[in-house]
Formats: C-alpha cells, sequence, structure tokens
C-alpha cells in the first residue's frame, strides 16, 4: 500500500495528485460492503493512482473467492480471474498505472501461491497480467 499522501510538491502542482489516506479509503469502501464483496460486481476507478480504491475492493472480492473456492483450484482461478476483470481503472501518470498493475497482480499472485504452491499455473498469471493491462488504463 502507498503510504505516502504526496510523491512530490510538482507532481501535486502540474497533476493535482494526492492520495487518499487508507482509513478514508476503507471508510468509503464499508458504505458499499456488499458490492465490494460481489465477485462479478463491476468498480471503475477514474483516477485511479496506485490503487489506493482498487487494491482493497480486489482484496475483498478475493476472500470471498478464497472462501468459497479455494478447495477447487480450477473453481479458484475462474472466480478470481472473474474478480478481476470487473476491477477497472483511468490514470493519467504512466507510473501510477504500471504500480496499481503491479499491486493488483501482487495482491491475487500472493494469495494464488499460498493456496496452491507447487500447483500454481503460469497460464493463470498469463491471463492475470492481461486483464489488467487492459483494464487500469492511462
Amino acid at each position: 500500500m502507498n503510504k505516502n499522501k504526496i510523491k512530490s510538491k510538482q507532481r501535486i502542482r502540474e497533476y493535482g495528485e494526492v492520495f487518499t489516506p487508507d482509513f478514508i479509503v476503507n471508510n468509503m469502501l464499508d458504505l458499499v460492503k456488499n458490492e465490494t464483496e460481489r465477485i462479478e460486481s463491476r468498480f471503475l476507478e477514474p483516477a485511479c493512482g496506485d490503487g489506493n480504491f482498487l487494491a482493497p475492493i480486489l482484496e475483498r472480492k478475493l476472500e470471498v473467492v478464497k472462501k468459497k473456492y479455494k478447495s477447487s483450484q480450477v473453481e479458484f482461478e475462474r472466480n478470481a480471474l472473474l474478480a478481476v476483470s470487473s476491477i477497472y481503472g483511468v490514470e493519467l501518470l504512466h507510473d501510477n498505472v504500471s504500480a496499481c498493475i503491479e499491486r493488483l497482480y501482487k495482491i491475487v499472485d500472493e494469495m494464488y501461491s499460498k493456496l496452491y504452491k507447487d500447483k500454481c499455473k503460469d497460464d493463470f498469471r498469463k491471463s492475470l497480467r492481461f486483464v489488467l493491462s487492459r483494464n487500469i488504463l492511462q
């Protein structure tokens, strides 16, 4: 998570870049808690930065996927990919786009690796990267 609220004063002046603190993000997401826990529920963040809203949304969705489907790797993969494919972000700055994609990928990959260890599939990981590269845009 990005704990910094400001990357630079220049970025604030030029782009109006500021980051929403985690506690505010979580308070706001709690207002739509049911939607954040629906695997297929769509979210669009029009100024996604490095994913301060998208990351906890994905984490909430993946907890549901894990709870329901961890006993079946195929079902976990299918539903995790559904969760990722229902998250969209648009960002002005390229470095934030890259950081957001990596942040979201890492969230899924860490859970996937812990659950399935040496059974993890490269094709699933490639699919994740592909979907994220299409859904998080500059």
